[in-house]
């Protein structure tokens, strides 16, 4: 699997098994969660519909930057500072979702790894 698609899911899968933790909060930090979820979704939704169309997905890497540096204030008080920064990391060495236009270019057999995002994107919006 490519490596960024990879540590996209891992983050998606990781929260997503947490998400008991997660439920746990207070209804603030609850909403403030699902709307972090939520723009996460969105941006991979976006990233997966343009890459599908053959397309370089504009500025989703520095949208994907910007969610990684913001994950460990979001959800280290329920997962941990520890698993919350190394989550984050992982989501940050993933942030390049743009160079996925060259590594389909350079091999289209990859691009059947593409479905994966709109399945982290899918995990986020359930989170």
């Amino acid at each position: 699997m490519v490596t960024i698609i990879k540590g996209i899911i891992v983050v998606a899968k990781t929260l997503f098994g947490l998400k008991e933790s997660l439920a746990k909060a207070k209804k603030q930090k609850r909403d403030e969660m699902a709307d972090y979820f939520q723009n996460v979704s969105a941006c991979l939704s976006n990233t997966y519909a343009t890459l599908s169309d053959n397309k370089i997905p504009q500025d989703r890497c520095a949208e994907l930057l910007s969610y990684s540096e913001t994950l460990p204030k979001v959800v280290k008080s329920f997962i941990g500072e520890d698993k919350a920064n190394e989550l984050a990391q992982t989501l940050m060495d993933s942030h390049k979702v743009e160079s996925l236009y060259a590594v389909f270019e350079l091999n289209p057999e990859t691009k059947k790894e593409l479905p994966a995002i709109a399945e982290a994107a899918g995990i986020f919006l359930a989170l």
